[in-house]
């Protein structure tokens, strides 16, 4: 079945610029927001999905228009993405504790749904804030049957040969690794848990259910 629809790239230097994008865009029928606007793009919005105001942060809106007046509805489709992957790529009953990577936006996201799964986690940052850990702790605590969610930019583009700073010594065949990033992959954080016998996946699966589920939202009626 052929679709007549376009899905562009639309690049703004500041998240003001968002409305006029839409009043341009007469055809435009909603769009993907990516850092770092998913948490900024909040006070454009008239309404939040319950998974969306859950996370605090959206990545997905949806365009009403009728007659003069445009409502912004917003949701949240990394968390089913997230989510499906979790359950159908890695073991989730094997996980004793869960390290989320990087303390940005979607951390959020990740963490509401560890919290759905009964997972214990934390949140590893450079500069930890309240209940936050920094890596040398995580690097001290860190035993067997634990899960890594690297929710940094650590492993893309101009970082794609750095890693975020576990310690490989300790990693081994119990472990797995969550790499919410897609390109390049395989990344240095998975190839070298790999070397250790660590199960490492990648966030492309992630990329194509949430785009999946972005795409029933702006369909719905």
């Amino acid at each position: 079945m052929e679709i007549d629809c376009d899905f562009n790239l639309y690049e703004i230097e500041c998240i003001d610029q968002v409305e006029d994008l839409i009043q341009k865009e007469k055809n435009l029928n909603g769009f993907c927001v990516t850092m770092p606007y998913k948490e900024k793009i909040l006070s454009y919005l008239n309404t939040l999905s319950p998974t969306a105001k859950a996370c605090g942060n959206v990545n997905c809106v949806k365009i009403i228009r009728q007659n003069n007046n445009i409502e912004l509805q917003g949701y949240n489709t990394d968390a089913f993405g997230f989510e499906y992957s979790l359950l159908n790529q890695l073991n989730i009953q094997g996980i004793n504790q869960a390290y989320i990577l990087g303390s940005g936006g979607v951390s959020k996201t990740i963490s509401f749904v560890l919290a759905k799964h009964n997972i214990k986690h934390k949140i590893v940052s450079r500069n930890p804030k309240q209940e936050q850990i920094s890596y040398n702790q995580m690097n001290e605590e860190f035993s067997d049957n634990t899960l890594f969610i690297n929710a940094s930019p650590v492993g893309m583009h101009s970082l794609k040969d750095k890693t975020p700073d576990i310690d490989f010594k300790k990693l081994n065949s119990s472990h797995q690794i969550f790499d919410l990033i897609y390109n390049p992959s395989p990344t240095l954080l998975m190839k070298k848990a790999r070397e250790k016998g660590a199960k490492a996946i990648d966030g492309a699966k992630m990329l194509f259910y949430q785009a999946e589920k972005a795409w029933e939202i702006w369909q719905s009626k």
